[in-house]
């Protein structure tokens, strides 16, 4: 799911050349250190991008959205409260945020340039488009300051890998339905498959792990999945598991091949 403190253009980018391992393939999958790249000069930021802000956090989002372009005490109050961010940090990121979207707005179109940046040569905007829906949490088709910065912190390294594969849950769930099917699921595996690069072997592979969390689930049929049966099968599969929530203490010695289906 724009460089802040400049331009987005003017930052490093976050790019790792892929190779078999699933940390290669996939550590630009853990949006935290993406984007945080982007708005900062330092790759090694504490920052974050990948967990879930939740249905309870969007209603609650909606009892405090007002101006976009100014932040009222109350909203700090809430954000601070909401996020793992101090209030300077809180001025600082809002500060940034309209330095490259001075209207108060992150486009979609501007977020699919921040996720090309991170992957010239990979299928950035298919990517990109699950993650900004799960950023857009009143379903606006806009991201505002106050959905970025809760997304951003929710996707901390303060946040618990339950808490992200909460919020990984919603980039899956495409119609916001609040279950899974297979060709959701099928979907958004690819788009982060070919994100990184058009490995087809690690791709099929990784769709028939999804699969296989299906079969094993208590959905109808095995058809859907809910919240539960989602976080309880990527927990159980090292291989799913790792693709989502990459480390460099997991996926260092993990690789795809045809043994680990």
């Amino acid at each position: 799911m724009a460089n802040l403190p400049n331009s987005l253009g003017d930052k490093e980018k976050a790019t790792h050349q892929s190779n078999s391992s699933l940390h290669s393939n996939y550590s630009r999958m853990t949006v935290n250190s993406q984007i945080s790249a982007l708005y900062n000069n330092s790759s090694s930021s504490k920052h974050n991008l990948f967990t879930k802000v939740g249905h309870r956090l969007q209603s609650m989002y909606k009892r405090f959205k007002g101006t976009h372009t100014q932040l009222t005490e109350m909203e700090i109050q809430v954000l601070i409260t909401l996020t793992s961010f101090t209030r300077e940090e809180v001025y600082e990121w809002h500060e940034k945020f309209l330095h490259d979207c001075p209207n108060g707005f992150m486009s979609r179109k501007q977020f699919v340039q921040m996720y090309k940046q991170l992957s010239p040569k990979g299928d950035a905007e298919r990517f990109a488009k699950h993650v900004y829906r799960a950023f857009d949490l009143d379903k606006s088709g806009q991201v505002d300051f106050k959905e970025f910065i809760i997304g951003l912190s929710i996707t901390s390294s303060n946040s618990t890998p339950k808490q992200k594969l909460q919020w990984i849950f919603n980039v899956f769930d495409i119609d916001g339905n609040g279950y899974l099917t297979r060709k959701e699921c099928c979907e958004v595996v690819e788009s982060i498959v070919r994100f990184n690069s058009n490995d087809e072997n690690t791709e099929e592979l990784a769709k028939q792990r999804m699969m296989k969390i299906f079969n094993e689930s208590d959905g109808n049929k095995h058809d859907q999945l809910t919240l539960n049966d989602f976080i309880r099968g990527c927990e159980k599969d090292t291989l799913i598991y790792n693709l989502l929530l990459p480390s460099k203490t997991t996926t260092s010695t993990t690789t795809l091949n045809s043994s680990d289906v």
